[in-house]
């Protein structure tokens, strides 16, 4: 049972949340979260997906804000323990994901729906990161921030799995961005470091201890992040602020000091027609403060504002040390594009983005070159191959973001084998023929899984040692 400070009913009551909203949002907090996912359709098709889910007995109800999330009705069929070891989402088919969690993503592409750079300025586990690389169809460039060394491997872990390949990784206190990179995005994601209030469902214990220090210890951070994000605004961008937490002091507060602090610059672009029954949460500036009995979901807060005046802005130093590459010489373009004829694989509309680095080579989303010296990149694009005495090597992340365009040198495996191949098994497959060279491009119901070696009748398993799971996987049943 979730604890809950009194502390915090009096704040939150304080705030105007009435005595029966108030007892509906105690009696919600005391119920378990339902459970969504947000089907990924970089690498699936939804209705076959959302097939295979009604095929085992799931019934899978759309979430009205997110165009591929899905609550599951556990009344009709209860989900089995680790979600996370289904095939399917290891293999980036489906995001795990928190119903309200889709919704900033959402707000962003109704303020700006075709935006070629987009910052995502907290951005681990990766959710919100994959959901903005699938609307954009791994087109343009995502900058994805996180200032955590520890989340930073789980979201880039995230977006290889999900088949994600616009993506360039920093590390970085959020509140750079507005002096390195003045006025250089489409469209910015803040969703915020917060006091977690809004997660109670899940995490019983978010209630507890609550005090309004802390409260107003992370108000001050979220008020210097969300000024930063609008210096690095494009005039005519769209910034979205979000938070899992429900005091006004980390919410309408903090976008209150932004619209004090750029007056004419800035104005709120309204999220009361975002979808069908939005104005259930809607605040009287336009937000979303979504209490979990609304919509029987996590709690969230949701603004979205444009930029319609360019403000101050200064052109920062830049230093091109941190950046050790350049475009691929015609000389090795020539070489790997003979290699990847062993795939079938043609490089022609990606080869102006392929740049190298002593024997590596990587694709780089469009747009990266604005960026160069301004931030420390730490992992961008996709590693494609290295090259060695042999010859080129291709790489595991090649073979997820591009291999659905290979057409030779292909094998299907079953769900047993597949099973094998992401515990880290070598694969003894019976329809391993002749024609099949020594590289193969291996695949799960005709998408891309990763590589294997063909060593007379057996499989040699290619999957990155970090990328092995322990444990069991299965099938939707």
């Amino acid at each position: 049972m979730a604890k809950i400070s009194p502390d915090f009913i009096q704040h939150i009551s304080q705030q105007g949340l009435k005595s029966e909203a108030l007892e509906q949002f105690i009696e919600h907090c005391q119920k378990p979260l339902r459970r969504s996912i947000r089907i990924n359709d970089l690498i699936a098709n939804k209705q076959q997906l959302v097939k295979t889910w009604q095929g085992a007995g799931y019934k899978l109800e759309p979430i009205t804000w997110a165009e591929n999330g899905y609550w599951i009705n556990e009344k009709i069929k209860a989900l089995p323990p680790g979600l996370g070891n289904f095939i399917d989402h290891q293999q980036g088919r489906f995001y795990i994901q928190e119903a309200s969690s889709m919704l900033p993503v959402t707000a962003l592409f109704a303020a700006n729906p075709n935006p070629q750079m987009v910052l995502d300025i907290a951005a681990a586990p990766g959710s919100k990161t994959t959901q903005i690389a699938a609307l954009m169809q791994n087109q343009g460039l995502i900058v994805a921030n996180e200032l955590s060394s520890s989340r930073l491997k789980g979201l880039y872990s995230n977006i290889q799995r999900c088949g994600v390949s616009n993506v360039c990784l920093t590390h970085a206190d959020g509140r750079i961005f507005g002096d390195r990179t003045p006025e250089q995005f489409d469209a910015i994601l803040l969703d915020a470091p917060c006091g977690g209030e809004g997660t109670v469902r899940k995490d019983q214990d978010a209630l507890e201890h609550w005090s309004l220090d802390s409260v107003l210890s992370m108000s001050q951070l979220q008020k210097e992040l969300i000024v930063s994000a609008f210096k690095a605004l494009k005039p005519g961008g769209s910034l979205v602020y979000s938070t899992c937490t429900l005091s006004k002091e980390e919410n309408q507060y903090v976008c209150q000091h932004l619209l004090d602090n750029f007056g004419k610059e800035v104005e709120i672009f309204s999220l009361g027609t975002l979808f069908d029954g939005a104005e259930k949460a809607l605040t009287p500036e336009g937000y979303l403060h979504i209490y979990p009995q609304i919509f029987d979901s996590e709690g969230f807060f949701v603004a979205c504002f444009k930029k319609v005046a360019n403000s101050a802005k200064t052109t920062p130093e830049t230093d091109n040390r941190f950046f050790p590459f350049e475009p691929i010489d015609r000389k090795n373009l020539q070489a790997f594009e003979q290699y990847c004829q062993h795939f079938a694989w043609s490089l022609s509309t990606i080869k102006d983005q392929i740049w190298q680095r002593k024997n590596e080579l990587w694709y780089f989303p469009v747009n990266i070159e604005s960026l160069i010296g301004k931030i420390k990149m730490d992992r961008m694009g996709v590693k494609l191959a290295e090259s060695h005495k042999k010859g080129f090597r291709l790489e595991h992340q090649a073979a997820i973001a591009f291999g659905q365009e290979f057409k030779k040198n292909r094998l299907d495996l079953s769900a047993e084998e597949t099973r094998d191949f992401y515990l880290g098994k070598d694969i003894y497959p019976d329809n391993l023929t002749s024609e099949l060279s020594a590289e193969i491009l291996l695949s799960y119901q005709q998408k891309p899984i990763g590589l294997g070696k063909k060593i007379s009748n057996r499989i040699k398993n290619n999957l990155p040692r970090e990328l092995v799971r322990d444990g069991s996987f299965s099938q939707l049943n």
